[in-house]
């Protein structure tokens, strides 16, 4: 990949997160006020995304490859790790702690997932003998750090106003569970996607990221209607729709899980699975800018601080980045300048080849310079 496709890639990142940190912010504003009910939120949403990546996958790709029998586990897997995993447990880490406590776990993302892909092989470890193996690992921790430090005041505020309340110690730790198996699944769901589709030589599905984005789309809508049976003698929670929710909805269906998806699985075809979620700290830094602006939310000076820690950090991955490919580019430059020389003997530099045709008779010898 030439430099600027790197950068067309890390700004597609950005895009990902800046939509998933809006997201937040329109829910906050418009559904949450209106107590629209998460599980069925989601479901809406997920159901209504499906046909439209399916649509988009039939005009960009010219067709949409139907899955075999063998490719479906592949495919259940993804639908339940990055929808259902992700999705559902995120909702339930926030009923069981709060919101701040949730937006201080994201940013594990790009840790679990560095280090998975270590574990499994899925990537090499960082070559910390290279200025550039440091910079990839300390940026992505500082990304991290940075965004836990941006949300530390508000879970502090959000901790001493649950002790006024009933919810106790036990219950927190179950929502801590809940957080870890969220951000773990989303980890999970980049990598496999990565490991069988995307780094797999004979995969019919590696040039097809619009598709590999619809299909778990498929399965997560499943999942999540079985989930939803919990309402089943409750059918108003599926009746009861207010129109402030309209917005969230179509906002949640073409731009948080049909753009910032897409962009994933294309992004995740480009460069490795640990890079694809550095980026993740983003979210909490856009989401508070927004909030700023959108909500009238006050800045602190811990989330100043956060924010331009989340930016060194990127900035040290993402040269990281850039670095890696220079070499690599440089590289296959140099193995391609040394194809087709020869060494005429011990003593003499490489020389490049000739050939040269003698006819004798009806017979054609090939002669080597």
């Amino acid at each position: 990949m030439a430099c600027t496709g790197v950068w067309i890639v890390w700004l597609a990142l950005v895009v990902v997160q800046l939509g998933f940190g809006a997201y937040g912010v329109i829910v906050s504003q418009f559904a949450k006020e209106n107590q629209a009910d998460p599980l069925v939120f989601i479901l809406i949403r997920d159901a209504g995304c499906c046909p439209v990546l399916l649509l988009a996958a039939f005009v960009s790709e010219k067709s949409v490859q139907i899955l075999s029998l063998r490719e479906i586990p592949l495919f259940a897997v993804l639908g339940l790790t990055g929808l259902l995993g992700d999705h559902l447990l995120f909702l339930l880490g926030v009923y069981y702690t709060n919101a701040n406590i949730t937006a201080i776990f994201q940013p594990i993302i790009p840790v679990w997932t560095a280090l998975l892909a270590i574990i499994v092989r899925i990537e090499p470890f960082p070559n910390l003998r290279t200025l550039r193996g440091w910079a990839k690992c300390l940026g992505i921790v500082l990304a991290a750090v940075g965004a836990i430090v941006m949300t530390l005041k508000k879970s502090a505020s959000g901790k001493a106003a649950d002790h006024g309340t009933s919810t106790s110690d036990d219950i927190h730790f179950i929502g801590y569970i809940f957080l870890l198996g969220n951000t773990l699944s989303m980890a999970g769901y980049v990598l496999l996607q990565k490991k069988f589709i995307f780094d797999k030589e004979e995969s019919a599905w590696k040039t097809k990221p619009v598709t590999v984005t619809a299909w778990p789309f498929m399965f997560g809508t499943i999942f999540l209607a079985l989930a939803s049976l919990y309402y089943v003698n409750k059918p108003e929670k599926f009746t009861y729709f207010p129109e402030e929710e309209i917005y969230p909805i179509l906002y949640a269906i073409f731009v948080n899980s049909g753009l910032c998806y897409l962009l994933i699985s294309w992004c995740n075809m480009q460069i490795s699975a640990s890079l694809v979620t550095a980026t993740w700290p983003l979210q909490t830094l856009f989401c508070a800018i927004l909030s700023y602006f959108v909500l009238g939310e006050v800045l602190n000076t811990l989330e100043y601080l956060g924010g331009v820690v989340i930016v060194f950090g990127l900035m040290a991955v993402a040269w990281s980045n850039f670095a890696e490919e220079r070499k690599r580019r440089e590289e296959e430059e140099l193995l391609n300048d040394s194809y087709g020389f020869v060494k005429v003997s011990q003593y003499d530099t490489f020389a490049p080849e000739t050939f040269q045709t003698e006819e004798k008779g009806n017979n054609v010898t090939l002669v080597t310079h």
